[in-house]
């Protein structure tokens, strides 16, 4: 009786250049998958597309959206929930069928081994540090490389970064006082290539919150409201981002419960 052999020509092998991922480490790390799926047909536009952490036995699975709809899920969904240590951990991109024949991979990229911010510094919008706060939880401080977070030491910024009611409560201020500083205080452009606002500004405040230019000049009482407003909405971008008030119920174990 001859074997059948399966037929796999028509995947698509993915590189690094169209699937790749960053690791921010914290107890747990989260990652971001950096995905581009372009040159896939237009027929493909419907395939969903995951991304698998694994380890050994254990893997993690993560929906990502369509090859035609790319949604990421947030920061908190993005957890490595059930791996003691980032560098151990593995990735894998699949693009999967849903129509002529569902579940067959048509792209995939495997074995890929993520970067960490010391690889792409320029992706981790903030620094952490432990430091002696005298009672406080956190507090900040700014440098030529940008903002820096400080938490308590005898908490420690590792167990308290990715705590869903510290993200809720903390993030969106430690977002606005970094606003503040860059706009209203050194009073950058977000065009000046030596500053760390402008980082920011090209990438994460127009790509992903999908924010207008910043508003030029901050001399006058009405250029200065004007960026005002534009930190507000800045803010409240960020924080449909993050979905902060599910954080809260999340981390508080309140979502879901009958009232």
């Amino acid at each position: 009786m001859p074997v059948k052999r399966l037929n796999f020509t028509n995947r698509s092998r993915l590189t690094r250049e169209q699937a790749n991922v960053l690791v921010h480490p914290g107890q747990p790390a989260t990652f971001e998958a950096v995905l581009n799926l372009s040159h896939l047909p237009e027929s493909a536009g419907t395939a969903r597309v995951f991304v698998e952490a694994y380890h050994r036995t254990t893997r993690m699975r993560f929906p990502f959206g369509t090859v035609a709809k790319l949604m990421p899920p947030t920061p908190l969904e993005l957890r490595l929930t059930e791996f003691p240590d980032w560098k151990d951990v593995s990735f894998r991109v699949k693009v999967t069928d849903v129509s002529e024949t569902p579940g067959r991979i048509i792209a995939w990229a495997n074995n890929i081994h993520p970067k960490g911010p010391d690889d792409d510094r320029q992706n981790d919008l903030v620094r952490w540090k432990d430091a002696d706060l005298n009672g406080r939880l956190w507090d900040m401080e700014f440098g030529d490389e940008g903002p820096v977070v400080l938490v308590e030491k005898t908490v420690g910024y590792a167990s308290i970064g990715q705590d869903g009611r510290f993200i809720a409560v903390a993030y969106p201020e430690i977002f606005r006082r970094s606003l503040n500083q860059a706009l209203l205080i050194e009073e950058t452009s977000g065009d000046d290539p030596e500053h760390w606002f402008t980082v920011w500004a090209k990438g994460y405040l127009s790509q992903k919150l999908g924010l207008p230019p910043v508003p030029e000049g901050a001399d006058t009482k009405q250029e200065r409201q004007q960026r005002r407003d534009w930190i507000e909405q800045a803010v409240v971008a960020f924080g449909r981002q993050f979905k902060l008030a599910d954080q809260w119920l999340t981390a508080s174990g309140m979502k879901g419960a009958e009232g």
